[in-house]
């Protein structure tokens, strides 16, 4: 029967701590806004973290375990800042002792200790390579990194890393610790760097122990499945690192590429508010707008700094853009002061994090978040535009094609959209002057949609700039 070694709640500080004694200072782990640019959505936990902090359960728990010839840990799932982590030894014998980490019930980490003496370290490849110690990740191509090598060392010291897992420490030694800590700067600040997911490794104890920097050469660089797997040495063990690289974030097209598929007046004389126009098919769908005529706002939530920049693009182009903050979540009449006239059309993108972890088939609390997007957050955007349009107000909703294909994990999110689109159709029919056009758009290259490999998606400008003319033929 498995027995509860403890629970842990990572907050935004024990982050800030981790990446000071790691060095692995990744924008994945560490910056809001960048990490909201990748599919994860929000910041995640480093996996090295998660792993040491179990192991440091597990020898508090048994404090006479056996040495350590081998450790295994496979990070299946990400752990978001924030989760708190249920720590669970699932198996102990003589030989091994299996320890899960689990967020809601879900194994998300597994840690295999296999028992026994150290061997004899193998001869130290990149052995005159001069020890990194990395302060901004490095942005590298899946292409160059075949046939890399080198050593990396880490902020921590042995008392450090004693200090934050003593107990850890104790059973492993304080220069097998940093050697594990070193593997995540590795990844994250090294190779592959900026784009990389940590996936797992499995490290052999070995003689000798002492403090130093890790070796490392990559073994394999498979640009199939965008796997980079790392043989590492150093610090008293050896063994392998598998990781993957992340597609980059989609950069949708500029505006120069997109004004000669436009009129240049083919859409003049409306004003449009893009809401979630910052980054996606927002960003295209304003920079569409803009290049044919229009005088476009665009809305942030959290992006400030995208949609800034975003405006200034368009503007030094010679459109007509400008930013302004509006949250879904909150009533929408009073953040709308500051709109320079009424509006005469919307195009709604503003949404949550589509992919999220979950347990079980439905979560109520992940429909409620979705429901205020997608459904409330949509019906009093515009119904507070529509109130002030004299001339009537012209929509698009942006639904998908997840409500009639049902995608596993998806359950909450397809009854969402399918509530917006009964919604939007209701006040097209009920509402006079109000007309939203509504289409199920197929799976497009986003921020949202990037994955570890890349996946068949439809072109975003074949999709929208139809969809954009049919809504900018309503009233203005």
């Amino acid at each position: 029967m498995a027995e509860f070694l403890g629970r842990n709640t990572f907050s935004p500080a024990d982050q800030q701590r981790f990446a000071a004694l790691s060095g692995d200072a990744n924008p994945m782990h560490m910056d809001p806004l960048a990490a909201r640019r990748i599919q994860a959505g929000a910041p995640v936990v480093h996996g090295i973290h998660v792993m040491l902090r179990g192991f440091d359960l597990l020898a508090r728990s048994q404090p006479d375990l056996p040495p350590i010839a081998r450790l295994k840990t496979s990070f299946n799932k990400l752990i978001y800042v924030g989760d708190s982590v249920d720590y669970q030894l699932v198996q102990l014998s003589e030989k091994t002792a299996t320890v899960d980490a689990a967020v809601d019930g879900n194994p998300l980490t597994r840690m295999i200790f296999t028992f026994g003496p150290p061997a004899e370290a193998p001869a130290l490849f990149a052995a005159d390579a001069p020890a990194e110690m990395p302060t901004a990740p490095a942005d590298l191509s899946l292409s160059v990194m075949a046939g890399r090598q080198g050593r990396i060392a880490v902020p921590a010291t042995a008392a450090d890393i004693t200090a934050a897992f003593p107990a850890a420490a104790k059973a492993w030694s304080a220069p097998r610790l940093l050697a594990c800590l070193a593997t995540t700067t590795l990844v994250g600040m090294v190779c592959p760097g900026l784009h990389s997911i940590y996936g797992n490794f499995t490290l052999h104890a070995v003689h000798p122990d002492a403090a130093e920097p890790l070796a490392w050469r990559v073994m394999l660089a498979d640009a199939r499945v965008r796997l980079v797997r790392l043989a590492v040495q150093g610090g008293g063990v050896a063994g392998t690192v598998d990781s993957f690289v992340r597609m980059p974030p989609t950069a949708q097209a500029a505006m120069a590429d997109l004004a000669g598929l436009v009129g240049a007046q083919e859409f003049a004389g409306s004003l449009a508010l893009v809401a979630g126009g910052s980054r996606g098919l927002g960003e295209l769908t304003a920079k569409f707008l803009a290049a044919g005529g229009a005088r476009v706002i665009i809305t942030y939530a959290a992006g400030r700094a995208d949609a800034e920049t975003l405006a200034a693009a368009i503007t030094a182009w010679g459109g007509d853009c400008t930013a302004l903050p509006y949250d879904a979540r909150q009533p929408a009449a009073p953040q709308l002061t500051a709109l320079p006239a009424p509006p005469t059309h919307l195009y709604y993108f503003a949404t949550p994090s589509i992919f999220r972890r979950k347990s079980g088939l439905f979560d109520a609390a992940r429909h409620a978040e979705l429901q205020q997007f997608y459904v409330t957050g949509f019906h009093d955007l515009f119904m507070a535009l529509h109130a002030a349009a004299p001339a009537g107000l012209a929509a698009f909703y942006p639904s998908s094609v997840a409500v009639a294909d049902r995608p596993a994990d998806m359950t909450e999110y397809a009854m969402a959209k399918a509530a917006g689109e009964i919604l939007a159709a209701d006040l097209t029919a009920h509402l006079p002057r109000a007309r939203i056009v509504t289409a199920r758009l197929p799976r497009l290259p986003t921020d949202q949609t990037a994955t570890v490999v890349q996946a068949d998606t439809a072109d975003p400008i074949a999709v929208m700039l139809p969809i954009i003319r049919a809504v900018q033929g309503g009233p203005r």
